[in-house]
């Protein structure tokens, strides 16, 4: 049995509004996120290094499971694994991530090329020093994005405008920084979101209150 039409409109008015307030809370307190530059050394600061988008860290997050790392570990000593593995097509697994041309594996880089069909799976990797990745994927100072600039420069965290305003790695004068996302600057999100937040709730009292007011109206003309 249907609502009537009446009901329906004032149900999806409070669906909508709801939707909008919960739209209006997360984006003004969650706020625009931050980019963060860390100077490293790459022969001794892999996790730093390994934050790079193209590099799977699997010492740290979800490790790969079992059949999948000894599959690894066999190329990583042989240069090569091809064999099956259970599930290969199906699961999520790093080496079927297009993402990653590198991995940072017991200690050492690989870069590494995967080919998955089904169960069949065949792994060729070639390990690489660490500082042969980074120079490979650092972008010097002076092509970094704006915003990667002003955190170098700066030493703090500075918006992040989406896009390409994240340089990952960028190397200047020989020092290389890692440039990550990180949580809101203090303040950039939080007071828009307390601002809009009562407009928000003062929004949705007075289209409710509309609403009621219009059934009411509604059902004393039936009554007369």
């Amino acid at each position: 049995m249907s609502l009537p039409s009446h009901r329906r409109f004032i149900l999806g008015c409070f669906v909508v509004l709801l939707a909008a307030l919960l739209a209006f809370t997360v984006v003004g307190v969650a706020g625009t996120p931050s980019l963060s530059a860390t100077e490293f050394d790459p022969d001794t600061d892999h996790e730093e290094l390994a934050s790079a988008p193209s590099i799977h860290n699997a010492e740290i997050g979800s490790p790969p499971g079992s059949e999948v790392r000894d599959a690894f570990e066999v190329a990583a000593t042989d240069g090569r694994y091809e064999g099956t593995i259970e599930n290969a097509s199906s699961g999520y697994s790093f080496i079927r991530d297009d993402r990653y041309d590198f991995v940072l594996f017991d200690g050492s880089f690989y870069e590494f090329e995967a080919d998955v069909d089904g169960e069949s799976v065949v792994i060729e990797t070639d390990e690489r020093t660490a500082r042969s990745v980074a120079d490979e994927l650092a972008v010097s100072f002076e092509n970094a994005a704006e915003p990667t600039q002003e955190a170098i420069e700066t030493g703090d965290p500075v918006e992040y405008p989406g896009g390409d305003g994240r340089t990952p790695i960028v190397v200047d004068n020989d020092t290389y920084y890692a440039v990550t996302l990180g949580p809101p600057k203090h303040g950039s999100g939080t007071t828009l979101g307390w601002v809009l937040l009562p407009f928000g709730v003062a929004l949705a009292a007075g289209v409710g209150v509309l609403a009621v007011g219009g059934l009411w109206l509604r059902r004393r003309r039936h009554a007369t």
